[in-house]
């Protein structure tokens, strides 16, 4: 029988989707269904929800009918945007119930006044050089300052430089708080912060939210609810938030910083001079380090003190510049020192070719989220795609979630054995009835899981290509065999293509092809703004566009302006990516295979949200092409053809072409 909350859900979801002249989708229904079950019932859910599904109103119903306080997690600005801007307020309108909401972004899409303020008196406030706009871009800041509600890069209606931007706010490692800020009465961030401590619906990105898990929940305001959409993007998103990263140009400009701010020369000196020797060091690693070097370690101790001390030594000073560079010192100390003895969870590699830099990452991810998140929080996990498995378990699994055990509300203790440690110190924490109070570990944390239908007829809309007959992509005549299979197809299609590219020298490659052999409008990523080549490819129709990995997810191009998505090559990470290696080790130290639990999942949940980029409505035709022939003959191929669309399927050139013809008309 239907609990209340899920019968004010539904009654919430009829009233919006008949208010708005929409259609009726039993999918979405049963969608609102589960997530208003797991909001009463307190445990987690992992929900796949295909494009035109209508998601975002299947969660936004329940969390109004049940009146919890819920953050919604995006991966894109394009989602954030939807929700705040249309999906939020057609609930509200709709539900018959009050409805508070707040919009929070990380501090760099701010407007620092402490900076701005900072202009008329601190003349090497800037960690780099502005560029000749600068001024005018200033004017421009100023005159928003004056009339802004929000300070939000996003309001500005005039374009100005980034480095502009960039000099003219401040980042999360660098901000010293609303009592430490001579600005902080009237700080956009705060006020956006403040906001949203009053709202019940509070709209974030990953980044934030996984910023939020990594300071041990201190960033944003208590809540009952995470919505995590857009799921399948969040472990890289977390993986990231709580790692840590030092560069060489980033010591030198902490250095300066910090002198500008009056710390002792002979301190931030000895800052610089150790970004000089990180900088020499560096060079001469490549990829993984394991163990660490007597003399790296040795360079990030003496960084580490020469931070502290130059840190230490302007804590007595009162201005913004000072507040800032203590705070950042503080950020690059914890990295630093970090870096000095990883954790035997944690991976340290060197990354980039000229510019080089530190990172460290946790290999298994869900082990971190287990603690902060799960442990805490009932969390809804959505996506259109979230790849593989049964339940979805090998993202599940990466998270931190076990689909085997049974799914129980959170905050639900496991009581084990009675307490009979015969040493008091090794005792674990009781409760108040004298039962071990027992630590989740990544397999004790279940999940349901929900499949929806797609509302549309995938398999007479849609066509998936492979190109069986070509040579294997690791052979050298396949590039120009590939060449020539990408033009004809393109042809066929007039244009109308997006191709996706697992690499730079892919799109480079392709794009010259296409500039060189035919005559449509060639736009490559690069060489303008996303937003820019998004209104360009959405507006001319003949046009193809050329990407990487950032167009495989979150890009919208309904109607005939794409009716082929061609992908040149499987989307296997590099073999000697440091911690996708770290993570095969795991597999095979724990008895596993590493290619089938590491990099096959992962494929296939890269490769679903390419092909997802096809279909966006009811009215879309058009055809996915493969380059890559292991799709077709691989013993793995299963795996990955389960994820993806339920096309049609063909390895017939002729026959592609022909539906391309017609779906181009």
């Amino acid at each position: 029988m239907a609990s209340e909350t899920v019968k004010a859900a539904l009654a919430i979801l009829d009233r919006t989707v008949m208010g708005i002249d929409g259609d009726n989708r039993s999918g979405q229904q049963r969608l609102t269904s589960a997530i208003a079950q797991s909001i009463d019932q307190g445990h987690h859910l992992m929900a796949q929800a295909p494009t035109g599904s209508g998601k975002s109103l299947a969660y936004l119903a329940p969390i109004v009918a049940s009146g919890v306080r819920a953050v919604v997690a995006t991966a894109t600005l394009a989602l954030q945007d939807q929700l705040w801007r249309n999906d939020i307020p057609m609930v509200a309108e709709f539900s018959g119930q009050t409805v508070t909401s707040a919009l929070l972004k990380g501090r760099s899409n701010y407007l620092c006044l402490a900076r701005l303020d900072g202009t008329n008196t601190e003349a090497a406030l800037f960690d780099e050089r502005p560029g000749p706009t600068f001024s005018d871009d200033l004017i421009t800041l100023k005159n928003f300052a004056e009339v802004s509600s929000t300070g939000d890069v996003g309001d500005l209606e005039e374009s100005i430089a980034p480095e502009s931007w960039r000099a003219l706010t401040c980042g999360p490692n660098e901000c010293p708080g609303a009592s430490k800020c001579a600005q902080g009465v009237d700080c956009f961030a705060e006020r956006a912060r403040s906001q949203a401590e009053l709202a019940n619906i509070i709209v974030v990105n990953h980044a934030l939210y996984s910023a939020h898990l990594a300071t041990g929940g201190r960033l944003l305001p208590p809540h009952d609810l995470v919505v995590i959409d857009e799921a399948h993007a969040f472990d890289e998103v977390a993986t990231n938030a709580l790692g840590a990263e030092i560069s060489p140009g980033g010591l030198r400009q902490l250095g300066s910083r910090l002198r500008r701010a009056g710390a002792t020369a002979r301190h931030t000196d000895a800052v610089i001079s150790g970004s000089g020797r990180l900088e020499d060091l560096l060079s001469q690693i490549t990829g993984r380090i394991n163990p660490i070097p007597v003399d790296l370690a040795e360079v990030l101790a003496g960084a580490s003190e020469a931070v502290a001390n130059a840190s230490a030594s302007i804590k007595a000073k009162e201005s913004a510049l000072a507040a800032q560079a203590v705070k950042l010192s503080l950020t690059r100390l914890d990295a630093l020192r970090r870096m000095q003895a990883p954790d035997q969870g944690e991976v340290l590699w060197v990354e980039g070719d000229k510019r080089r830099s530190l990172r460290l990452a946790p290999v298994s991810i869900g082990k971190r989220l287990v603690p902060l998140l799960f442990s805490q929080t009932p969390v809804v996990l959505i996506s259109a795609t979230l790849g593989s498995g049964e339940r979805f378990s090998p993202l599940a699994q990466r998270l931190g979630l076990n689909p085997n055990v049974e799914c129980v509300p959170v905050g639900e203790r496991s009581l084990a054995r009675k307490v009979g440690l015969p040493d008091e110190e090794e005792m674990p924490s009781e409760d108040e009835d004298g039962f071990t109070l027992v630590a989740p570990e990544v397999s004790e944390i279940g999940y349901e899981a929900l499949s929806i239908e797609s509302p549309f007829d995938l398999e007479k809309q849609g066509l998936l290509y492979v190109a069986r007959h070509l040579p294997d992509v690791r052979e050298p005549e396949w590039a120009e065999a590939a060449a020539d299979e990408l033009c004809s197809l393109v042809a066929a299609a007039g244009g109308r293509t997006l191709v996706l590219c697992t690499s730079w020298k892919g799109v480079g490659m392709f794009s010259e092809v296409l500039e060189n052999r035919t005559n449509h409008k060639i736009l490559t990523q690069g060489e303008e703004t996303t937003v820019r080549l998004v209104e360009q490819f959405s507006s001319d129709e003949t046009s193809c566009l050329v990407a990487t990995r950032a167009f495989w997810q979150g890009l919208d191009i309904p109607g005939p302006a794409c009716v082929l998505v061609v992908i040149d090559r499987l989307p296997f990470s590099r073999p000697d990516d440091p911690l996708e290696q770290a993570r095969r080790e795991a597999a095979v130290a724990a008895g596993g295979d590493g290619f089938r639990e590491i990099d096959l999942p992962a494929a296939a949940l890269v490769l679903a949200q390419g092909t997802g980029r096809l279909i966006r409505t009811h009215k879309d035709r058009g055809v996915v092409a493969v380059l890559d022939r292991r799709l077709a003959v691989a013993n793995y191929r299963s795996v990955l053809l389960t994820t993806m669309p339920a096309f049609a399927r063909s390895v017939d050139l002729l026959e592609v072409k022909a539906f391309l013809t017609a779906a181009s008309a």
